[in-house]
């Protein structure tokens, strides 16, 4: 428990950060949506754009002139961004105890590496549930003057599922491989590096059918909103895909990190 609120404490200010930037993001975007709220001329603008331009802008299935159609051809965004910040929040788990010089005097405590690790990642899934939370709050207030259809809510709750999966799939990738590498200067660039190279394999898959194979290694493409709108659920290939990716993250880190030596200098 003294691992979990030392976490909590040490990482406040960030979550803190991200979530008012985020937050403040979400309000942006939907005021922007009153000018395009039930205006034909918005989604006669976006037919006459090449629909590969769409494809990588992931645009290509929504109706922007509806509540559900612009928050959709945001989601891929908020994805992305707490992506971001999820991966770069597991990277750190470790990688900071041995930047900051505190890795030998942590793991001296009269405790196991892994039960370190196991309090260190509840205070960062706490740390996600709370950025997510904010993240939907933000995007039930910034839409209250709106009209909603009778699914609104649902499709809202099932992104944000989604969403705080993908933080989940991200930082378990994060923390897997600062369990793995010796150089915790690197581990970071290296998790930020895989995340964006899967979202532009996303982006590629929208607009080449030959890379389509790809898409059930690539997170983003696991609960695309376009899905979930139609659907009105989350794939259960996807979901499975998700947890197997998420348990060999974390159970990677959990018998791999405690075998390694100290990265002190």
């Amino acid at each position: 428990m003294n691992i979990v609120k030392r976490e909590l404490k040490a990482n406040l200010k960030s979550v803190i950060i991200w979530g008012v930037a985020i937050a403040f993001l979400v309000t942006v975007w939907m005021i922007e949506y009153e000018s395009f709220a039930g205006n034909p001329a918005i989604d006669e603008l976006i037919a006459a754009i090449p629909q590969e331009m769409l494809a990588v802008l992931g645009m290509q299935d929504f109706t922007l002139s509806s509540l559900n159609g612009f928050i959709g051809s945001i989601s891929l965004y908020l994805y992305l961004l707490l992506g971001i910040q999820a991966i770069l929040l597991g990277s750190s788990l470790i990688a900071k105890e041995e930047r900051d010089r505190t890795a030998e005097y942590l793991f001296t405590l009269p405790i196991s590496r892994r039960r370190v690790i196991v309090g260190k990642t509840i205070a960062a899934i706490i740390n996600l549930g709370l950025l997510n939370l904010v993240t939907l709050l933000a995007m039930i207030l910034s839409t209250l003057s709106y009209d909603k259809g009778e699914d609104f809510y649902r499709f809202i709750g099932l992104t944000f599922v989604a969403l705080f999966i993908i933080q989940m799939i991200f930082l378990s990738i994060g923390m897997l491989i600062s369990s793995i590498s010796k150089n915790h200067k690197k581990s970071g660039n290296i998790s930020v590096s895989i995340l964006m190279i899967t979202f532009l394999i996303s982006s590629l898959i929208n607009t080449v059918d030959r890379l389509s194979f790809l898409k059930y290694i690539i997170p983003f493409k696991y609960f695309e909103t376009s899905y979930l709108l139609n659907e009105m659920s989350l794939n259960p290939i996807y979901l499975v895909l998700s947890i197997l990716i998420i348990v060999v993250g974390i159970g990677g880190t959990l018998t791999l990190y405690p075998k390694r030596d100290l990265a002190l200098s």
